[in-house]
């Protein structure tokens, strides 16, 4: 049987665990899929859920993390963000998470959005948390390998180094197109994309 747009279901036969590698499990996965007459063998990624925090403060400054990547084999600029612990709510990881790798805390927060970050091969979700009222409050509580540079980044600035590349990180960009409609962060966004139309709290109206 096949839907409206023509495509079957998949049925998973069969699992077993193929690496644990500490942070996420790699399972090889039998799926056959009747409606097309096919089947195969998968590997998929078991991982915990992330949460990350998209904090702004009073100014409406977001906070942006730097480190270095081991997958990239770079420096990358990012949001704070992490697993969110087995029973953990993804609010209340996203705060912890800030702190460990920023030393912020906020007054306000809630989840703008879910995404999966790739659904090829995870089967986990992303929880991307708009806090509010952030500031310095500590050092925090970085892990042994992690090292952090901190800085607090204009919302201009910030969807400027999405567009030219100085953010590459494909969680930031999905959490910017939250941010766009989020009535927090209203008065501070102010944008200039190409083309000479001006953005004013995620409406486009022609600049003058």
């Amino acid at each position: 049987m096949t839907d409206a747009g023509g495509l079957a279901p998949w049925e998973r036969k069969s699992a077993q665990a193929h690496a644990d590698c500490r942070v996420y499990r790699i399972v090889r996965e039998q799926w056959t899929s009747v409606g097309h007459g096919a089947e195969g063998e998968f590997f998929v990624m078991e991982v915990g859920d992330w949460a990350v925090a998209l904090a702004l403060t009073d100014a409406g400054r977001c906070v942006l993390v730097r480190q270095f990547r081991f997958g990239s084999g770079g420096f990358t600029w990012e949001l704070p963000a992490g697993v969110v612990d087995e029973g953990e709510d993804p609010v209340a990881g996203a705060l912890r998470e800030l702190y460990e790798e920023s030393g912020y805390r906020g007054e306000r927060a809630r989840v703008l959005g879910v995404v999966h970050p790739n659904p090829a091969v995870q089967r986990n979700r992303c929880h991307i948390v708009l806090v509010t009222g952030a500031r310095r409050v500590g050092a925090g509580d970085p892990g042994p390998h992690e090292f952090f540079e901190v800085r607090e980044v204009p919302l201009k600035t910030l969807f400027g180094w999405a567009r030219d590349g100085t953010i590459t990180h494909s969680i930031v960009h999905a959490a910017l197109f939250f941010l766009r409609d989020a009535p927090e962060a209203a008065p501070f966004l102010i944008l200039e994309p190409e083309g000479g139309r001006r953005e004013v709290a995620g409406e486009a109206e022609a600049g003058g």
